[in-house]
């Protein structure tokens, strides 16, 4: 099985805590995370791209699709930090070949914490290459 989800957090990591330095980036969904701003990077799905197969049905490439979710909880511009980080994970994966297919806010805890839910797809060969969509 062809499997970056590593790569794309490491990617994530390294774009966002520059900036952010105390963002936490993780890679397991946590709806009530405890450090700001969290920023789960997941792998939902992988599926062989079959018209690559070879004959013994190896796979050579794969359709894969990364969820972000970004959580803040400033008191004032919880929705503009998480819009910036956005923009700064956008940025990093479409540089190396991914394409967004949503992106969504989603209220949590009265308005206490702010979340942004995008995804990601790229067709990945066995070699990690990313090709675009």
């Amino acid at each position: 099985m062809i499997d970056i989800e590593n790569e794309i957090v490491t990617l994530v990591y390294n774009t966002v805590t520059p900036i952010y330095e105390s963002a936490q980036v993780v890679s397991e969904l946590n709806l009530s995370p405890s450090v700001f701003p969290n920023i789960c990077v997941e792998e939902i799905s992988n599926v062989t791209y079959n018209s690559s197969a070879d004959s013994k049905s190896n796979e050579n490439h794969a359709d894969i699709i990364i969820e972000v979710n970004i959580f803040t909880n400033r008191i004032s511009g919880k929705k503009t930090q998480a819009k910036d980080i956005e923009n700064l994970i956008n940025n990093a994966l479409v540089s190396v070949g991914f394409t967004r297919t949503m992106s969504t806010p989603i209220a949590l805890n009265n308005g206490t914490m702010y979340r942004r839910v995008s995804r990601y797809n790229a067709v990945v060969d066995k070699n990690n290459t990313i090709f675009g969509r």
